[in-house]
């Protein structure tokens, strides 16, 4: 009788653990390097799948949005930066949301450009935990990925002749930044201004801002859009103004300058997103 008492006891625990990680928690390992240093490439995190309500700064697990069905599913981690009817800009690397400078992570990397006395020999690298990078001329010319701390750290080591961030100029479009037009000649350094559509929002469309909403429109809420001159269809019918369906979020990796984010492939439709992390697992060192 204990047996068959322990055994109904085991079944209804298996039944709970898997409802639990099927629909309110989960695990998944970090599968790319875009969040260094804050989260390694292999570290497990918990996941949070139910009732979540997504703010700044929150890393949340998402399904990579393509519209073509072809490609195999990606998921991926990266930190919420703008909300639903939040307003962002990109000024030399700095973040402003709704016009307000959104406090730097401590754990955020940028890339820096090094000339050194001598070559920089992997005690070197371990030293100041240089895991992102290398020799990039056969003239001591290096780069690596650091936070501002590491950068404070190593300008002053006696190894380092020079050390620059490396940084784009304004108005000098990058072929492959969202919304990939020359209309918004923006690139990862200098971004915006770009504004997040929330459910129930009246577009103004034209044939500008059409290249910012069409993925919104066709691929996200799933209408047919054409564009013709100057006119545009949605649906057979000829539109000057489109209302939102979703909420749409902007995100972006802590390895800054290495990560594809929304810089790259726009707008995050809430309906894609899967969870938050709550609890990162470290791997041992």
């Amino acid at each position: 009788m204990k047996q068959v008492s322990w055994l109904v006891s085991a079944c209804i625990a298996l039944v709970i653990f898997l409802f639990l990680k099927g629909f309110a928690f989960d695990v998944k390992r970090v599968n790319s390097s875009d969040m260094l240093a804050n989260y390694k490439y292999g570290d497990a995190v918990v996941i949070k799948k139910l009732l979540n309500f997504y703010a700044v700064n929150d890393v949340v697990y998402f399904e990579f949005p393509s519209p073509d069905s072809v490609l195999t599913k990606t998921f991926l981690l990266q930190r919420v930066v703008a909300l639903p009817g939040d307003t962002l800009i990109i000024t030399d690397k700095v973040v402003y949301v709704n016009g307000k400078y959104l406090d730097r992570n401590a754990g955020v990397k940028h890339n820096y450009f090094l000339k050194a006395k001598g070559k920089l020999d992997s005690a070197f690298c371990a030293r100041y935990n240089l895991t992102e990078g290398g020799e990039i001329s056969d003239k001591l010319d290096y780069s690596f990925a650091l936070t501002r701390t590491e950068y404070e750290s190593i300008k002053s080591d006696s190894m380092i002749v020079s050390i620059e961030r490396k940084s784009e100029k304004s108005n000098t479009p990058d072929e492959n930044c969202f919304p990939y037009s020359p209309h918004y000649p923006w690139n990862l350094d200098h971004y915006g201004k770009l504004y997040l559509p929330k459910i129930n929002d009246t577009l103004a469309l034209d044939t500008v801002s059409i290249q910012l909403y069409s993925g919104i429109i066709h691929d996200y809420e799933k209408n047919n859009l054409e564009v013709k001159r100057d006119s545009i269809f949605i649906n057979g019918e000829l539109c000057h103004t489109y209302v939102v369906k979703k909420n749409y979020y902007f995100v972006l990796g802590d390895n800054r300058d290495n990560a594809i984010d929304s810089r790259t492939w726009g707008f995050l439709p809430e309906s894609q997103i899967l969870g938050k992390i709550i609890y990162p697992i470290r791997r041992a060192q």
